[in-house]
C-alpha cells in the first residue's frame, strides 16, 4: 500500500495533486489545515493512499509510464488490477455495510476493532452498531493491541445488562419464578438457588412445585426439599398456588418451579400466562439453554414474553465453547442476565452472571484463566479460579 501526504492551498488543488500522482482509485485518508507561519495564508495537508505502487516514469518519477511495445502487456495487467480491486471493494462493502468504509480500511486500530467484533461472533448489525459508535467516540490512536481489545470487548459488554431481582418494596417474601422450555434445568437450578439460600445463608425458603405433568418431577424436588429441610408444596391451578403463597408469607424466599413449555405450543403460553396473571411481587427468571442457537433463544424469548420476565438465568455453560448466541441474546433482548450454572452439582455448580465471565466466554478463555477485562462495578474474586461466594440475601438487588 503507498501513502503520500500532499500540501496545497485549498482541497481542491490537493485533490489534483493526488489524481494526478497516485491516479483516480487513490484513497482520502484524512484531511487537515496546517497553521499559518509568518502571517501567510493556511494550507492543507491531505493523507491519501493506494493499494498498489503506481508504475515510475522512464525519467524515475511516478507516472504512467510511455508507449512501448508492451503497452498492451500493460494495459491488460492494469486492467486485471482494477479487476481485483473492485472485486475487493464489493467484498469490503457487503461484509461490513456502513461500519467499513473504504476510509476505515485503511485505519489499522479501527480494522483490528472490527476483526475483534468478528471473532467475538457477534452478528452483523451489532458489529454495524458498534463501528458507527466506534466513528463517533474514537479513542486515542497510540493504543497497544492489549488496549484495543479491551477497549473492544468493553464496548460489548456496556450493551448487556446483569443484575439480581430486587426485594419487594412493601416487605414480605422474594417470590420468584422459573419458566422455560423443557430440558433447560429449571428445577435443578432451583435446587442450586434454593441450597445457597436455605443451607448456606439460613433464610427460610419454601418450594412450590406447579409440574405435575412429568412423572419424575415432584420426586425430584422432593428429594431436594428433603436434603434442605424446606417445605414443600405441589399446587395444579391457580387457586392451590394462591393458597400456598398465603400459607407462607412469613417466609424470606419462596420460589416455584413450573413445567417445561414448548415456545411454539400457544395454548401452553395461554395456561401458563393464568396461571400468574395479577400475582404481585412474583420475579419471573426466564431460563435457557446456553447450547440454543441465536435464533431458538429469540423465539423463546418472544413467546414467553406473555410473562413479565424480569431477567435470565443461562444454564449449561458446562457444554459450550462458543457463548457468540448467548452474548448476541443479551444484547438484542435488553434484559439483565442474574446466574449461570455450570454443572449438575447442587449448589456448586452456579454463579452470579459477571460481565467478567461473559468476557472470557468471547474470549474463549477457561474459568480461572487471566484476562484483560475488568469490569470496574464488579469485584475482583472472579480472577483467582476460585468458586463464586455464595449468594445471601445481601447480594440480592446489585448489578
Amino acid at each position: 500500500m503507498n501513502i503520500k501526504r500532499f500540501i496545497a492551498a485549498d482541497n481542491q488543488e490537493a485533490l489534483r495533486m493526488v489524481k494526478k500522482e497516485m491516479g483516480p482509485d487513490a484513497v482520502i485518508l484524512g484531511t487537515r489545515t496546517l497553521p499559518s507561519s509568518g502571517g501567510g495564508p493556511r494550507r492543507v495537508e491531505v493523507t491519501a493512499a493506494v493499494d498498489f505502487s503506481p508504475p515510475e516514469a522512464p525519467d524515475g518519477r511516478p507516472g504512467r509510464g510511455t508507449h512501448s511495445e508492451t503497452d498492451a502487456l500493460t494495459l491488460r495487467w492494469d486492467s486485471l488490477e482494477k479487476e481485483l480491486r473492485d472485486i475487493k471493494s464489493a467484498i469490503l462493502r457487503a461484509d461490513a455495510g456502513r461500519g467499513l468504509s473504504p476510509e476505515v480500511y485503511f485505519n489499522p486500530a479501527v480494522r483490528t476493532r472490527y476483526d475483534h467484533f468478528q471473532s467475538f461472533g457477534l452478528r452483523p448489525e451489532v458489529i454495524e452498531d458498534l463501528m458507527v459508535e466506534v466513528h463517533k467516540n474514537r479513542p486515542p490512536e497510540n493504543m497497544t493491541e492489549s488496549d484495543l481489545l479491551r477497549d473492544s470487548l468493553s464496548r460489548v459488554l456496556r450493551r448487556v445488562d446483569v443484575g439480581l431481582p430486587k426485594r419487594p418494596s412493601k416487605g414480605g417474601p422474594e417470590i420468584c419464578a422459573f419458566i422455560g422450555p423443557t430440558g433447560v434445568g429449571k428445577t435443578t437450578t432451583l435446587a442450586k438457588l434454593a441450597a445457597r439460600r436455605a443451607v448456606k445463608s439460613g433464610d427460610r425458603t419454601v418450594l412450590i412445585t406447579l409440574d405435575t405433568f412429568r412423572i419424575a418431577a415432584v420426586s425430584q424436588l422432593q428429594t431436594y426439599a428433603r436434603i434442605m429441610e424446606v417445605p414443600l408444596e405441589v399446587a395444579s391451578g391457580r387457586i392451590e398456588l394462591e393458597e400456598a403463597l398465603r400459607r407462607h408469607r412469613d417466609a424470606d424466599l419462596i420460589l416455584i418451579d413450573t413445567a417445561g413449555r414448548s415456545p411454539n405450543r400457544r395454548e401452553d403460553m395461554d395456561e401458563l400466562s393464568r396461571m400468574f396473571h395479577g400475582l404481585k411481587d412474583v420475579h419471573h427468571f426466564l431460563v435457557l439453554s446456553a447450547a440454543t442457537d441465536l435464533a431458538n433463544l429469540l423465539r423463546a424469548a418472544e413467546r414467553f414474553g406473555r410473562l413479565p420476565c424480569q431477567s435470565t438465568i443461562f444454564t449449561k455453560l458446562d457444554e459450550i465453547r462458543d457463548g457468540s448466541a448467548m452474548v448476541n441474546f443479551l444484547i438484542f433482548s435488553q434484559k439483565p442476565v442474574s446466574y449461570f450454572t455450570t454443572g449438575q452439582q447442587v449448589p456448586e455448580d452456579m454463579e452470579k452472571a459477571t460481565r467478567k465471565r461473559l468476557a472470557r466466554l468471547m474470549l474463549g478463555m477457561p474459568r480461572g484463566t487471566a484476562y484483560l477485562f475488568r469490569d470496574p462495578k464488579e469485584g475482583t474474586g472472579h480472577g483467582s479460579g476460585n468458586r463464586t461466594p455464595i449468594l445471601g440475601r445481601g447480594s440480592y438487588g446489585k448489578a
